[in-house]
């Protein structure tokens, strides 16, 4: 929350992510790199066509943190879209 909501201090609720919408569930394993995650936040889920928007079961993945930083790296070969479901 921003500064001047803090000072507020209204309770505000926290906003269900987009991906939950479509009924996805992030799973606890790594799409990418097969990570066994012990708690649910070291994985999130990514849109493998980087809109938020786009919430459809086919552009979802569940990611873990390390492998979200190997994405935001420049010397990555494959790109977002290059992104394949892992089962």
């Amino acid at each position: 929350m921003c500064d001047e909501c803090g000072r507020k201090k209204e309770k505000q609720k926290p906003r269900k992510a987009n991906w939950t919408k479509s009924g996805y569930k992030k799973k606890s394993t790594c799409d990418l790199c097969g990570f066994k995650s012990l708690f649910p936040t070291q994985i999130t889920v990514f849109h493998v066509d980087g809109n938020l928007e786009h919430i459809e079961q086919t552009n979802l993945r569940s990611i873990c943190l390390n492998c979200i930083e190997v994405v935001k790296r420049k010397e990555v070969n494959w790109r977002r879209g290059d992104l394949e479901i892992g089962y």
